[in-house]
């Protein structure tokens, strides 16, 4: 991430720094890594800026003598095969989605998202496309002249830009249970094999994550107290989910789920739990980690246990059925 001016980066509005805000923003797709570019040796603001962020990750920072490309070039080891460059004094809501299902393609070329006046918001390139790219090209170049080009309607904001108070401090979010709501509930789902999506499900998704909420999924997992798979279990089939619905061009920005259970055969799990829906643990805090009011919060689940939690947090509930699917409620409740 290109941050040219710490001191501009840094500039606080209501309390929180541009670059916080961009990094929590990148945080909503899966990008927890980030290396700051800098011409500054400093990193003292590294910490506090971390410790903020929702999720864990690592944020270092790297000090350059020049902007170019071979600055670049020389870190490519360190890189992932394919990898976004980005602006840390530059913000565009919704500007990752159309990259998302490229992700795991093979990019010859750098793909750009700009915004309606041609401001490039971010870049999605792999190391052999900028082994590509002059060594003396400067790294803000690459981002405007060496991409294929997608536009998007937000306008891409700077620290200086007016209105800047136009870009949300606090989003609203849909809460969604998982099994019943995004894919069929064959009973204690602990595998892909017995993983169906649900039709629907990734339209759905697109809709919600385009209407400028988060998504956030809190799911009750008492198969690992009942011994039918375990936690790591249920981490390795959420990633992969996640991946999938983001190679769909949505998200989920975050996720929790409950293993324990009050009368579980596995003594580690016997317990009741805040986090155990009806309870609204789950729900609280992930409010609490991004910092989301309730009031501007709803969810969708299949079961009672969902519109209990729900209303025990402060927020409606709207209940998923065999007449009324996930896409359903929200092409009512996001027209």
């Amino acid at each position: 991430m290109l941050v040219p001016d710490i001191g501009e980066a840094l500039r606080s509005y209501a309390g929180q720094s541009f670059l916080f805000r961009v990094l929590r923003d990148y945080q909503r797709f899966g990008i927890t890594h980030v290396t700051l570019l800098t011409t500054e040796e400093t990193s003292d603001f590294l910490p506090l800026i971390h410790e903020k962020l929702p999720l864990q990750g690592a944020l270092t920072a790297c000090g350059l003598s020049t902007f170019t490309v071979k600055d670049l070039q020389q870190r490519a080891p360190k890189l992932s095969d394919t990898f976004f460059l980005a602006r840390g004094d530059r913000l565009c809501d919704g500007a990752v989605f159309p990259l998302l299902p490229l992700m795991t393609e093979h990019l010859e070329t750098p793909r750009s998202v700009i915004d309606p006046n041609g401001t490039p918001a971010l870049t999605l390139l792999s190391k052999q496309a900028l082994r590509a790219v002059p060594a003396s090209e400067s790294l803000t170049g690459l981002l405007h002249t060496y991409s294929e080009t997608i536009s998007v309607a937000s306008p891409v904001l700077s620290p200086d830009t007016l209105p800047f108070s136009a870009y949300p401090l606090h989003r609203p979010a849909v809460f969604l249970d998982r099994d019943g709501v995004l894919n069929y509930d064959h009973g204690y789902i602990g595998t892909r094999k017995r993983f169906e999506w649900i039709t629907g499900t990734f339209s759905a998704l697109r809709r919600i994550a385009r209407s400028g909420h988060y998504i956030f999924i809190v799911t009750n997992q008492s198969g690992v107290a009942r011994g039918y798979y375990s936690e790591d279990d249920v981490k390795s089939l959420m990633n992969w989910a996640i991946a999938s619905i983001r190679s769909e061009g949505a998200t989920i920005d975050d996720w929790r789920y409950c293993p324990f259970h009050p009368t579980a055969p596995v003594e580690h799990y016997r317990q009741d739990s805040e986090w155990r829906k009806p309870a609204p643990g789950m729900i609280q805090d992930l409010l609490m980690k991004w910092d989301v009011h309730p009031a501007d919060c709803f969810l969708i689940g299949d079961q009672e246990t969902d519109l209990q939690a729900a209303a025990a947090a402060g927020m409606p509930a709207y209940q998923v059925t065999s007449e009324k699917t996930l896409l359903d409620w929200t092409m009512e409740l996001l027209p």
